[in-house]
């Protein structure tokens, strides 16, 4: 009986992980398209972006994921 419990215990956990991290992808994808829908952010275009920062004379936040 005592080592079910822990093995119930690390179960349920490796279970919860999944279903909280399980959707990443579609996530970022949905993000990407509604990024790209607004014109506001500029996604996946570095001289694009680099004139722009140039031309307002604010600085750039690069995000890598």
């Amino acid at each position: 009986m005592k080592i079910i419990a822990p093995i119930l215990t690390f179960a349920i956990l490796i279970c919860a992980a999944l279903l909280c991290f399980g959707h990443g992808d579609e996530e970022v994808a949905e993000d990407q398209e509604l990024v790209k829908a607004t014109g506001y952010w500029i996604y996946n275009d570095l001289e694009k972006g680099i004139a722009q920062a140039e031309k307002t004379k604010q600085p750039m936040l690069i995000v890598f994921r």
